[in-house]
């Protein structure tokens, strides 16, 4: 890939900015991005915006440990744009060959940067479909002007795209889907058996990982534990995550008025997600609404059957009857069904967590991501040069 001819030292340089550096789906994704770049040679540097008053834990240590630079840009607010000055300089002191973006904060900086510094290469990646279970889609219009500046946009699966083309109307020609992509290793390093910490030995466990909110569907499982301990006695749903809206209140009563204190246990953020997937029985996935579900790779490539909702972009992930199940939104019983089914089935159960690793290690793998991300690169440095000739002749 070519790079700044008018910078000195290594030929490609990616600054990659986003809202935060706490441990989630688009951060995790910026680590192994960045992790195979910085293998192939590649200069990247990340800027975060926010490191204070975070639930989940910060990954600049992981990020620094592979010998990337990151900046802290100290807005720790979404409605302090004091960063802005920063970035810019930021952005002309560093002369990257392509500013990257994650999520809507950073596009809307990344913005500002264009405005202020046109000769930047902008590429975005959108990671989510943000609708009626976002905080600030308030913010969409300005976002959907944002979003026709980019060289490139990056959709994280083709849910996004779609979304992007149909209700955001951005040109097709202009976004691109390109899936997460996972190090299976990375999932099988360090294990411990959390079985003996939670003193669940012997005990069917049902595990569920994701952020405690509404959007994510925890309820659902939660209402399905009744049938399940009906078929499967003993059975427990552990639910780990991050609560940054105090939502786990409205959970633990929910599980009080079941009676389900002693088969649904919430055990807040967990920073060793390897271990807690291998400790498992079945993965659980109950979200009303995603941009792609990195979760499910994770547990798949932890070779665990997953039972999740039957919504685009899962519909992408999970093979259905294969890899494992995916339920009708509107049959919330589905989940207490399938998985009481492969809880009573270990067999069928090892089988489709044997097919859902051989999946990620076919077809989501962080070769492919980075492959098709470096290509994106081409095509939006292709572009930016267009445009800036354009520019130049007025």
């Amino acid at each position: 890939m070519a790079g700044n001819p008018g910078r000195q030292g290594p030929a490609v340089k990616i600054l990659h900015l986003i809202n935060t550096l706490a441990a989630g789906g688009a951060e995790i994704h910026l680590l192994a991005l960045c992790r195979e770049m910085k293998r192939r040679g590649i200069e990247v540097i990340v800027a975060g915006m926010r490191e204070k008053g975070l639930a989940s834990r910060l990954l600049r240590p992981d990020f620094e440990a592979l010998g990337i630079r990151v900046f802290s840009l100290g807005s720790n607010s979404r409605y302090d744009a004091r960063f802005l000055p920063d970035l810019v300089d930021l952005v002309r002191a560093e002369r990257p060959d392509i500013l990257h973006s994650h999520l809507p904060r950073a596009d809307l900086a990344a913005a500002w940067v264009r405005f202020r510094v046109r000769d930047v290469t902008w590429v975005s990646s959108v990671h989510d479909i943000h609708g009626s279970f976002w905080s600030s889609r308030w913010s969409l219009p300005l976002l959907k002007a944002a979003w026709r500046w980019p060289d490139r946009l990056i959709a994280i699966s083709h849910a996004v795209r779609d979304w992007l083309i149909g209700e955001m109307r951005v040109p097709g020609d202009r976004v691109q889907a390109i899936h997460y992509g996972l190090e299976v290793s990375q999932v099988d390093r360090g294990i411990e058996d959390m079985r003996v910490k939670w003193k669940l030995v012997g005990r069917p466990i049902i595990g569920a990982l994701a952020r405690v909110e509404p959007r994510k569907g925890h309820d659902r499982l939660i209402r399905a534990m009744p049938a399940i301990v009906r078929r499967v006695p003993g059975s427990v749903l552990v639910i780990a995550g991050p609560d940054w809206e105090g939502h786990s209140a409205q959970l633990q009563a929910l599980i009080d008025a079941l009676g389900m204190r002693e088969n649904v246990r919430l055990l807040g953020f967990q920073s060793d997600v390897a271990s807690l997937l291998h400790s498992i029985d079945v993965f659980a996935f109950a979200t009303h609404a995603e941009g792609f579900g990195l979760v499910l790779l994770e547990a798949m490539a932890a070779s665990r059957p997953v039972v999740a909702t039957r919504i685009a972009p899962l519909t992408e992930i999970v093979e259905d009857g294969v890899t494992g199940f995916l339920i009708d939104p509107n049959r919330e019983e589905g989940f207490g069904e399938r998985i009481a089914d492969l809880l009573r089935s270990p067999e069928r159960a090892r089988e489709m967590g044997r097919r859902g690793r051989a999946r990620v290690e076919e077809t989501f793998t962080v070769h492919r991501m980075v492959d098709r991300t470096l290509a994106a690169y081409e095509e939006a440095l292709r572009r930016s040069a267009t445009r800036m000739r354009l520019r130049a002749t007025g």
